[in-house]
């Protein structure tokens, strides 16, 4: 006969560190990102999606930059500005960028109203000329204020979280490591005539789904543009990138963007985002 306290499995409080460890490791599983070996590239996109949606979900941003603009030749610009973002039913979004350094720069305002499956209206306020204008669709690949993106590349990269196969077709291309981040590959081929690019190719990190590098391609079998980010932190529930790159290889350019006092969930008020308010300048 067993004395009180022991069993055929060790004592009481053996048994129960191993229930608890193994109750540790069942919470853990519960908690890792499901990842299915067949899984397709639209499965994938469509978890990141939810993710946005549920976990990561937000109404509002504000954020400061500091962007550093080389060319080819060795040359260097500055920029400092805040963003504003709100984000609307029906994958609208809603951003408003005012420009504070340097002084030729300092004044200039950008309006974009983002709309699920077409192309963006974009407005830019210029001091000098103390006029708004707004972007026109000839306009969307001319450079955003001197950097290496366009205005439709803002445009893209704001809403491809949200495109369905009506906007691109995607396939996976494998998997591959990027800054040390194992990372889904996966093509896109737009299917919208207003998109230049012939195909984007996107690495999303395997374990938090979280954009580490894009490339935009045109005609030719190297990319027209390569965007890299890294230094991912949370701010709260939401990963944010504090670096990133943009790179035109074709001009030996680059833009180099920092984020800072990223801050979400703000109750920015939706006067701030109408044309007057590029005139009215930061609030």
């Amino acid at each position: 006969m067993l004395a009180a306290g022991q069993g055929s499995g060790g004592s009481w409080p053996a048994m129960r560190t191993r229930r608890a460890f193994v109750m540790g490791l069942l919470l853990a599983a519960a908690a890792a990102p499901i990842v299915r070996a067949d899984e397709t590239a639209r499965q994938i996109l469509d978890r990141r999606k939810a993710l946005d949606d549920t976990t990561r979900k937000w109404t509002d941003r504000r954020e400061h930059l500091k962007m550093t603009v080389r060319d080819g030749r060795g040359g260097e610009r500055q920029r400092e500005l805040t963003l504003y973002e709100r984000r609307l039913p029906g994958g609208e979004r809603q951003t408003i960028v005012f420009f504070e350094s340097p002084a030729e720069v300092k004044g200039t305002a950008f309006l974009a109203y983002t709309h699920a499956g077409q192309p963006a209206e974009q407005w830019l306020y210029l001091p000098e000329l103390k006029r708004t204008r707004q972007i026109a669709a000839r306009s969307r690949t001319e450079s955003f204020v001197g950097t290496d993106l366009t205005y439709q590349d803002l445009d893209i990269i704001q809403e491809m979280g949200s495109w369905s196969d009506d906007d691109a077709r995607a396939s996976l291309r494998g998997e591959e490591t990027v800054d040390g981040v194992q990372t889904h590959v996966i093509e896109l081929v737009p299917q919208r005539a207003d998109i230049q690019y012939k195909k984007i190719v996107l690495w999303l990190g395997r374990d938090d789904l979280m954009p580490r590098r894009l490339e935009f391609y045109g005609d030719a079998s190297e990319p027209v543009k390569r965007v890299q980010q890294g230094d991912l932190h949370a701010v709260g529930a939401i990963p944010v990138a504090g670096h990133v790159e943009v790179e035109t290889p074709a001009k030996g350019s680059k833009t180099i963007i920092e984020s800072s006092d990223a801050a979400y969930d703000q109750h920015l008020d939706e006067s701030l985002f109408r044309t007057d308010a590029l005139e009215r300048g930061k609030p």
